[in-house]
């Protein structure tokens, strides 16, 4: 039977597009849908590990002796410096292009106790910094610097125990989250800068307290600010706390995608906090805990996630939350959940490609703003995932080519087989998985990052000198 050519194309073309985008279709599946099936780190150990105490007789003095103006901004060159900060690092511990960090240091130098906005800092990343791991380290260690208070941005329900703070959530509540297992009945994508809202319907309370082993810095809350994303009917808000008097606020009706905050000063020392929610299907997308200025520092973690969400978000509302935030320095940290589904180069490079297109999304929102990308650490056995490193390079190409920085955390920690060893270690610091860091490697994690970073601040200081 003979075939006009133009029916033949017509047939064979939607077999050949079907067969060019099946693997692109299974790679993004498999990078956001899957997870790594591994042992939950034991945050216990955060009790008895991490209880440093931050003297607050270190914050910030703003009557320096030693001080210059450059370009409008003074310069403090008798800030607090860690202990474990050193005279000079190994390239394998130092950030690839951190000259795009100036901006950050010159915003960072400009804090003054008169502000009402702090800087803020976002650090989005996998499973490797639940339970405010990595970030909690930098946070204290900047506001010792540079000034500020509070743990930042909380999800309004926490399903991992952190070290910032203590929650409870008593009532009506579901938690809906663009990572993980997605609930596919849920008509939006307005989860807003944290990927997850806490949803409670009818009556809500969330209850925070200050986490007895954390950081000193995390237990001063001298304001809450209240991110609320769909409110069909409004509703209402009260807090009342031990230190802090009852008072209720309104929420007005909102659609999926609007975005409104509501802001209040609150008392020091607080013990407890108690945080009332009324209406009809309210959408919380965060509760923040800080300082009308200084470093805020958002912990976010995002469970099984690659970091491709970003741009699945719906962009109205999650550009209105972020965009006219004094946001000083972005932070990914993904590739570990995208490792051990990835068995070509090929493949490998089209994660790089599609990260990328994230990068290019938060740079579109804060052009300004730089950002700084981690990848994977050191994975499984020395034989295990024959394809990190190439993920890694990936991610590495990605991040400068669209003009961001890179820190390469596989390096960092010793490259292959060092997952092993660090899990063997006395003390022990990763898990029994060989994935995740435990809270002691964790920290020291937090440390080498703190030190990179720092490490370019006091180049950045000699030049201005």
């Amino acid at each position: 039977m003979l075939h006009r050519p133009l029916k033949t194309i017509l047939f064979l073309l939607p077999l050949i597009v079907a067969m060019y985008l099946a693997p692109i279709i299974e790679d993004e599946f498999l990078i956001e849908e899957k997870q790594i099936a591994v042992e939950i780190p034991e945050w216990s150990e955060l009790l008895d590990t991490i209880k440093v105490e931050v003297d607050t007789t270190l914050l910030i003095d703003t009557l320096t002796i030693d001080s210059v103006i450059v370009d409008s901004i003074k310069i403090d060159f008798n800030r607090w410096v860690p202990d474990y900060v050193n005279d000079s690092l190994p390239d394998s511990i130092k950030i690839n292009g951190a000259n795009h960090l100036h901006s950050f240091f010159a915003k960072l130098e400009s804090i003054s106790s008169e502000d009402t906005e702090p800087i803020e800092i976002f650090h989005w990343g996998d499973s490797q910094i639940e339970g405010d791991r990595i970030s909690g380290v930098l946070r204290s260690s900047w506001q010792k610097s540079w000034g500020g208070s509070g743990p930042g941005m909380l999800p309004a329900v926490q399903p991992i125990p952190a070290l910032s703070v203590r929650q409870e959530n008593y009532g009506n509540w579901s938690r809906y989250t663009r990572f993980g297992q997605v609930d596919s009945t849920l008509e939006h994508s307005a989860y807003g800068v944290m990927a997850a809202f806490g949803l409670t319907n009818g009556d809500g309370t969330l209850i925070i307290k200050p986490h007895p082993s954390g950081f000193k810095l995390n237990k001063v809350w001298d304001r809450i600010k209240i991110s609320i994303g769909g409110a069909p009917l409004g509703g209402n808000i009260t807090i009342q706390g031990t230190a802090n008097n009852y008072r209720a606020f309104s929420i007005r009706p909102a659609s999926k995608s609007m975005h409104q905050e509501i802001t209040s000063q609150l008392e020091p020392n607080e013990k407890e906090l108690r945080i009332g929610f009324e209406g009809y299907m309210l959408e919380i997308t965060g509760v923040e805990l800080g300082s009308e200025y200084g470093v805020q520092f958002h912990n976010i973690p995002m469970r099984g996630s690659a970091g491709m969400l970003f741009t699945k978000l719906d962009s109205r509302h999650f550009i209105k939350q972020i965009k006219d935030r004094n946001t000083g320095l972005m932070i990914l940290q993904f590739g570990g959940n995208v490792v051990p589904y990835i068995n070509d180069s090929i493949s490998a490079k089209r994660y790089g490609l599609r990260f990328a297109k994230q990068l290019q999304y938060l740079k579109s929102i804060k052009p300004h703003v730089p950002i700084l990308v981690i990848g994977p650490s050191d994975m499984g056995d020395e034989n295990k995932y024959p394809f990190l490193e190439t993920v890694v390079e990936n991610i590495e190409d990605a991040a400068l080519r669209e003009g961001c920085m890179y820190w390469n955390l596989f390096e960092a920690m010793g490259g292959r087989g060092t997952m092993v060893k660090w899990a063997n270690a006395e003390p022990k610091l990763a898990s029994p998985d060989l994935v995740h860091f435990n809270p002691k490697g964790a920290r020291i994690v937090g440390e080498l990052l703190d030190q990179a970073i720092r490490e370019e601040y006091k180049n950045w200081v000699e030049w201005n000198r």
